[in-house]
């Protein structure tokens, strides 16, 4: 390559067609041909007669500037000029494109493709071989070194991953091929570490020197955060304002459209990224609509969250006695807990044996005590199922409740008279929640009062245990662990029979919250270990985040699913039995630092080409010179009409 000055040419050697120009010039200047001169004695009547226009015997001046300017504007073009060209790669050794091809490369992946191929044609017009290493974990052995035109193909052919940029482990094969010293390496990176990368660089550093071209804009990423409340978490490698998240689904019609924006919370920054909360409050019956959540404006894998069961609707089972008479059955804890749960739960009813059979995300039991399918109740517990329990008269009356098993804490026998006739206090109001709990956020009525309660033995675990509690202190929700799953006991009623708690609107939210909190299929571990079990891609995602059916789906071992996306098994949704998980690309980044490099920033490293803008002037030179001819030849053809009247 030819650099003169802020302008280089890809092929200099036909900038030796400029020398000849004079010489066209001097051949176009003597065009049309001299006349042929023939004696006639009849012109010596002419003599002394002169034309007021006489026809030019050379070619006009400008029309042959028009023609050399055009020929230069090609001679140009086609030597690949280049306004302000990115540097030269050291050396005339060989050279390496390594392509990181993840999903943090797909935002700027075309500028990326326009990068490494000038530096590939620079390769071709020096003869330096070159070899392309692409970064997504899928090749191996050892890399070939090939002339630098047989790249091109395949360099325009490849597409980023959905999942991160993965390198190489087995060096030395891959390097086996790869000259000692010379060796010119031009790395695109993504700007974000990943394993692996240190040893290659120290690699390829030791063969010669490297040249790292810097993504074009900032890295984000989008993940789905586990606890009590969903949420996502938004991060990104520079401080200034967030995108909004776009929840897209169905509509009720059932196109899929924007539902709802989201808006990121306060910004932590850590190790060169910020990161933000983005909480998902939306109501039940629009979150079950919602089939992905997008950073707006970034088109990649890791910038979509695909929502799964954990964000579905759960299935509720209600247990307790119904068998009120007609004109009781509106004041029943049952009626209540359906008014709370219908909309924004699947509910089914019956007897304990009946709806564990039924594998449901949630029980409810309304004071329910000493059950002979207890220890059926624990094992579905303990495979990750939510319990939630009531109290009432009757297990107040319960002489052996100190015993009774499947309660987050210890409870007295007799509960707590606290607004009765027989009472001498006053009905007690609920504290304020607490913030890092399952109800934080939520505001109490003031006019939320509780009469009785079921009191709780003191404990060194009884404060970590309690989730609500009383103006006294005294708590109204508990809740422990049990194995994957956990037990939440309400110290009061399901109905208005010891509080008002369950005519306001509080109740609904609070059990919304609580059942939020429930691992949607609970009968299923989180993610499943064993190799017996696979998962089979229903959706996958591409690099740019686009989403379509798999051609050739291949099940996905339990053991290989729970470590994330990777080559065989990109970023989508996943099947096993009746339950649908999602496996999104998302995830914790760090920037990538590069010791030892040579850093080139994307922005500035292209170049403006000019091959094709000389061409066009070119093309538009020929055609002023098409419509300059014409003109002449007009006016000749028009002179020699006038002579011919006159005549």
């Amino acid at each position: 390559m030819l650099v003169l000055g802020p302008l280089g040419f890809m092929i200099p050697w036909l900038l030796a067609g400029l020398a000849l120009l004079p010489a066209i010039w001097l051949i176009l200047r003597v065009m049309p041909p001299s006349p042929k001169l023939v004696r006639f004695p009849g012109t010596r009547l002419l003599l002394g007669l002169r034309d007021p226009k006489p026809v030019a015997r050379h070619t006009p001046w400008w029309l042959l500037l028009l023609r050399i300017l055009a020929l230069a504007a090609l001679i140009l073009g086609f030597a690949g000029p280049i306004w302000k060209p990115a540097p030269e790669q050291a050396g005339q050794g060989p050279l390496m494109v390594v392509m990181d091809a993840g999903w943090a490369a797909a935002p700027d992946w075309p500028q990326r493709q326009a990068r490494a191929l000038r530096a590939l044609d620079r390769a071709a017009a020096n003869g330096q071989p070159a070899a392309l290493l692409v970064a997504d974990g899928q090749t191996e052995g050892a890399l070939p070194f090939v002339p630098a035109t047989e790249l091109a193909a395949q360099l325009r052919a490849i597409r980023p991953a959905a999942w991160e940029t993965r390198y190489p482990q087995d060096l030395d094969t891959l390097l086996a091929e790869t000259p000692e010293s010379g060796l010119s390496v031009l790395w695109l990176t993504d700007g974000i570490d990943h394993p692996g990368r240190t040893a290659l660089l120290s690699a390829l550093d030791a063969r010669g020197m490297v040249t790292v071209v810097a993504p074009v804009g900032p890295r984000q990423s989008l993940e789905l955060v586990a606890g009590d409340q969903p949420a996502l978490r938004l991060r990104t490698t520079n401080r200034t304002d967030p995108p909004e998240i776009l929840a897209i689904g169905t509509d009720p019609q059932g196109a899929p459209r924007e539902l709802a924006r989201l808006t990121a919370g306060e910004a932590q920054d850590e190790n060169g990224v910020t990161s933000r909360l983005v909480p998902i409050d939306l109501p039940s019956e629009l979150r079950n609509r919602i089939s992905r959540f997008q950073i707006e404006g970034q088109d990649s894998a890791g910038a979509i969250v695909l929502a799964d069961d954990s964000l579905r609707r759960r299935k509720v089972a209600l247990v307790g006695d119904d068998r009120a008479s007609e004109g009781q059955r509106l004041l029943s804890p049952m009626h209540y807990l359906r008014r709370a749960l219908a909309a924004r739960t699947d509910l089914i009813e019956g007897g304990l044996g009946d709806v564990l059979q039924a594998s449901p995300d949630v029980i409810v039991l309304a004071d329910q005590i000493a059950l002979p399918e207890d220890q059926e109740l624990q094992n579905w517990v303990d495979e990750g199922g939510l319990l939630i329990r009531f109290g009432g008269p009757r297990m107040a009356g319960y002489e052996m409740l100190t015993d009774e098993p499947l309660l987050p804490v210890r409870l007295r026998p007799g509960g707590r008279d606290i607004g009765g006739a027989l009472s001498w206090g006053e009905p007690r109001t609920i504290a304020p929640f607490p913030t890092d709990g399952p109800f934080s956020g939520l505001s109490v009525p003031p006019d939320t009062t509780i009469r009785a309660q079921l009191l709780a033995e003191p404990s060194p675990e009884l404060a970590g245990r309690i989730l609500a509690q009383l103006s006294d202190g005294t708590p109204l929700v508990t809740r422990q662990a049990l194995g994957q799953g956990q037990i939440v006991l309400f110290h009061t009623t399901a109905n208005a029979e010891w509080s008002n708690l369950a005519i306001s609107g509080l109740f609904v939210e609070m059990l919304d919250r609580l059942v939020l909190t429930a691992r949607a299929s609970a009968t299923q571990p989180e993610v499943e270990t064993t190799d017996e079990l696979f998962w089979t891609p229903v959706q996958v995602l591409d690099g740019f985040g686009r989403l379509s059916e798999p051609q050739d789906p291949v099940p996905v071992p339990a053991t290989e699913f729970g470590k994330g996306p990777a080559p065989g098994a990109p970023a989508g949704l996943y099947r096993a039995a009746e339950r649908t998980a999602a496996l999104n690309a998302g995830g914790p980044m760090m920037p990538a630092t590069w010791p030892g490099a040579s850093i080139e920033a994307a922005s500035q490293a292209p170049g403006v080409e000019l091959a094709g803008w000389l061409i066009l002037l070119a093309a538009a030179l020929f055609g002023l010179d098409a419509v300059g001819s014409a003109w002449l030849a007009r006016g000749t053809r028009g002179r020699h009409r006038n002579r011919g009247a006159t005549a």
